[in-house]
């Protein structure tokens, strides 16, 4: 398959996996809401998906966005049989040069109180927890016991979990946690991530797979991109067999039969003709003869038996051929009847920047005769989206950090049926100004990367 299309690496194999990330799905959207949380939410995050739906390639993705400060610990919860070889694992990865003989609940005060203190050196942590809901329930009381010890909440080790079964491990009511389900694959976002994925290997020409069949292979393995991995390498390999066999094996056995039956029939006619006379017809076969009874001689049996071999080998290669063909028609580019998947409805991802609002926006106290920086900015024009909260206290002790309250606007929306609260600042015509006005804001007031929009996205999330 790789010589045949000219690839550097298997496109669904684990070279492939650490070369390159795709955001087909929304996964590009998710990682940035992922990083976002981690910058300005106290809350944790939870990704759901089942098993092969991405969420360990998402979570490394995440980790690449974040800047050199950040220390990271990752840990398998299935594989961790006591508390203790956790606290082993955070201690070792996040090098916190403390020892793990002290009793656990010592040992936490301690963790918390040298978190606390790289944080002032402009140090972050993250702990991202793989199979987490496979955790040992003492496992579990430890990771939660690290997050509600903690004497400050901006100053802690934040967690990220991947789950499968997202019931077993925290409440869906629970506001200390944002949920993150990954959708299975609509065939649009299929397409998409099959593109991706063989331009990392260097295809670079159109997909050789048409639509119709990416759509059955979707279905096929539910929009699951591990198992849709596997069904496009099996559709590509049977595809280059097939084409192989096309061009090679099946002209060629024919032609030889052929020329090989058509030579031994002209020496049997030639023979023939030698022993009967130039004068005399060639006799035909009767049933009702004496003649067809009569022993053949050692020439017309070694022309029958040469016969008999080429038969035998055409019919053999017709077999091949016939299997061949059977098998074309019932792999997936043939199956014409086949019905295409219906796309999955996307479901808005819950972060700080794209909730599923429905309430009225809230805004900070103005002229009621000038319209709020929401209701001002053109779809064109671009804003700040600096913090999302559940708090909208939190954000009114922000204002005053402004020159002109009309330069900002807290914006209502709902995530999983509670309020949430964005702060936008600014209303520019480019990126570019955008940026310069974040970066000239008052120093220690915002870190971190942006969110730098359009109002016509702002408002396309209302």
């Amino acid at each position: 398959m790789q010589s045949y299309y000219n690839l550097a690496h298997d496109p669904f194999g684990a070279i492939v996996d650490a070369m390159v990330f795709s955001g087909a799905g929304g996964r590009y959207e998710t990682a940035e809401t992922l990083r976002h949380l981690l910058a300005y939410s106290q809350q944790d995050s939870q990704l759901e998906g089942p098993a092969g739906s991405g969420k360990r390639m998402l979570a490394q993705q995440v980790i690449k966005m974040l800047d050199e400060s950040w220390r990271v610990a990752w840990v398998d919860a299935a594989d961790l049989d006591s508390p203790k070889a956790l606290e082993k694992e955070i201690i070792g990865q996040l090098g916190l040069g403390l020892k793990v003989e002290d009793d656990t609940a010592t040992l936490l005060k301690r963790i918390n109180a040298v978190i606390a203190q790289r944080y002032a050196d402009e140090e972050s942590f993250l702990l991202v927890v793989q199979r987490a809901d496979q955790a040992r329930p003492e496992v579990e009381q430890l990771l939660d016991a690290l997050r509600v010890q903690a004497e400050d909440a901006d100053h802690r080790i934040r967690q990220l979990w991947l789950v499968e079964n997202a019931d077993a491990v925290s409440d869906e009511g629970d506001t200390d946690w944002y949920r993150h389900p990954l959708e299975p694959f609509t065939d649009a976002d299929a397409e998409q991530y099959i593109r991706d994925r063989m331009i990392a290997s260097g295809y670079v020409d159109d997909l050789p797979i048409p639509f119709t069949d990416i759509a059955r292979l979707n279905q096929l393995s539910g929009g699951i991109p591990l198992q849709l991995n596997d069904m496009v390498r099996d559709y590509l390999i049977s595809s280059t067999f097939r084409t192989t066999e096309k061009k090679q094996a099946f002209p060629l056995t024919h032609v030889i039969a052929g020329v090989a039956a058509l030579t031994l029939v002209t020496v049997a006619f030639l023979y023939q003709t030698g022993e009967s006379g130039d004068n005399q017809p060639v006799r035909q076969a009767d049933s009702g003869s004496t003649e067809t009874d009569r022993p053949l001689t050692s020439v017309e049996q070694r022309l029958a038996d040469a016969v008999a071999q080429v038969e035998a080998r055409q019919s053999g290669s017709e077999s091949v051929t016939a299997e061949v063909e059977a098998t074309e028609a019932s792999t997936v580019s043939s199956d014409s009847t086949g019905s295409e998947s219906e796309p999955s409805e996307s479901v808005a991802l819950p972060s700080s920047t794209e909730g599923s609002p429905t309430a009225e926006e809230s805004r900070p106290t103005q002229n009621a005769e000038v319209p709020s920086l929401l209701d001002r900015g053109d779809d064109a024009q671009y804003t700040v989206q600096l913090i999302g909260v559940r708090d909208q206290a939190q954000l009114a002790s922000l204002l005053a950090e402004f020159n002109s309250p009309l330069d900002v606007d807290i914006v209502e929306t709902t995530y999983q049926g509670d309020p949430w609260f964005v702060l936008i600042y600014g209303q520019f015509d480019t990126r570019d100004e955008a940026q310069s006005a974040f970066e000239a804001l008052p120093e220690g007031l915002f870190s971190g990367d942006p969110w730098i929009r359009s109002f016509q996205s702002l408002r396309s999330s209302l």
